[in-house]
């Protein structure tokens, strides 16, 4: 249970010029990222607003602060908690709900493409898994449609290789993520190295062997 500061500076407050300019730069910003994302520009910029706020805040001062009405906020503050982006909490003694935005930016980053992957891409693998399927049948009784069944399955493997690639990033633990993320540009080469060596694959800077060379 989360108490609130009663003594705090009110968060609606419009407080300096400068400090608003920056956050509505900002929120606008999220605000494109969420278009790009397929998701709605408000949605970005009430998770902006909660982001750059730090406090939990209510439905009530995000639609006086965004100047959007309440119906608007509630649809949208509901899809940030099914994106995992922020949570709701409640004071002791006070009926409203507060929302408050993960400020460790990868936690909240990876619960939103989890959940993405699972509403979306992992469909689509199971889909072209059935449109597979039905190639393959087809192309027992019909020789012509056997490349159009080897291009499916090709397609099909790419698309899961893809994913998968993708959910284990995603799933993996977040301190070795942190690392990864914070390895040099030698360490980088160093684990390709390492990598390539285990796959059998040559050093990319390893000029290829000329067949015409003598041995």
């Amino acid at each position: 249970m989360w108490e609130r500061d009663v003594t705090a500076t009110p968060k609606t407050a419009m407080g300096t010029t400068p400090r608003r300019e920056i956050e509505d730069r900002v929120m606008q910003e999220w605000a494109e990222l969420a278009t790009a994302w397929g998701v709605s520009p408000v949605l970005g910029r009430i998770h902006g607003l909660l982001l750059l706020n730090g406090q939990p805040m209510t439905a009530e001062e995000i639609c006086e602060r965004l100047q959007i009405s309440r119906a608007s906020a509630s649809v949208q503050l509901n899809a940030t908690l099914d994106w995992g982006l922020a949570r709701r909490l409640f004071v002791p003694g006070d009926r409203r709900q507060y929302y408050q935005a993960d400020q460790d930016h990868w936690s909240w980053f990876r619960r939103a493409a989890i959940v993405r992957k699972r509403r979306e891409f992992d469909p689509v693998v199971e889909r072209l898994g059935e449109a597979l399927a039905t190639a393959r049948a087809a192309a027992q009784g019909d020789a012509e449609l056997v490349g159009l069944s080897d291009r499916v399955e090709n397609l099909h493997r790419f698309v899961g290789e893809l994913f998968r690639g993708l959910g284990l990033v995603l799933e993996e633990e977040e301190a070795l993520l942190h690392y990864l993320l914070s390895l040099s540009p030698q360490d980088v080469d160093e684990l390709r190295q390492i990598l390539r060596a285990a796959v059998g694959r040559p050093d990319s800077d390893t000029p290829a062997p000329n067949p015409n060379e003598a041995t």
